[in-house]
């Protein structure tokens, strides 16, 4: 079995769409990029700062923004990492749960209109001693925009299912 197949044949000629890596199909030292890249907009960063009742001016108001720093309006950190989080689902989508991120950093303010791509390298994968048929696995993830820069870096620990584990047969996928 090919262990990055996108799909598995489950019966002569007939094929299923497969989604995410168990445990047993991730290896350390191999990246994944993750896509299609994100475009951030002014609209959808102000809504979704609003919605966290975070005011700041700098991620919620074009006007000020535009007035004070001129350009376009700074996209809430916060609201950054969650994107990434979320491109990442597609490749570790047999996530039992998420264990930590640490080492965070924001190098370079994502702004209305930029596009972000994401990649996740595996530092360390690990069985887990207390949850048989589960491992966890450990990532560093860089995004950057089309032209190179580096908007964000983390680290992420992420308890995945090993292969035959979880709802994944019995709902189909």
């Amino acid at each position: 079995m090919n262990r990055h197949a996108s799909h598995v044949e489950i019966s002569p000629g007939v094929f299923r769409e497969r989604m995410g890596l168990f445990f047993e199909d991730i290896a350390v030292g191999e990246t994944y990029e993750h896509r299609p890249g994100k475009t951030f907009l002014a609209a959808e960063s102000t809504a979704h700062a609003l919605r966290a009742l975070d005011q700041t001016p700098e991620f919620s108001d074009e006007y000020f923004h535009g007035q004070a720093v001129g350009g376009p309006l700074t996209i809430n950190p916060l609201h950054v990492l969650a994107v990434l989080t979320g491109m990442m689902t597609k490749t570790f989508s047999k996530i039992v749960a998420n264990l930590a991120w640490k080492n965070v950093k924001f190098l370079e303010p994502v702004r209305a209109g930029d596009t972000v791509y994401a990649e996740s390298t595996v530092l360390e994968k690990r069985e887990s001693k207390s949850r048989p048929g589960q491992g966890i696995i450990l990532v560093r993830t860089t995004a950057r925009t089309p032209d190179g820069r580096i908007v964000c870096t983390f680290e992420r620990s992420i308890l995945i299912y090993g292969r035959g584990q979880g709802p994944y047969e019995a709902a189909g996928y």
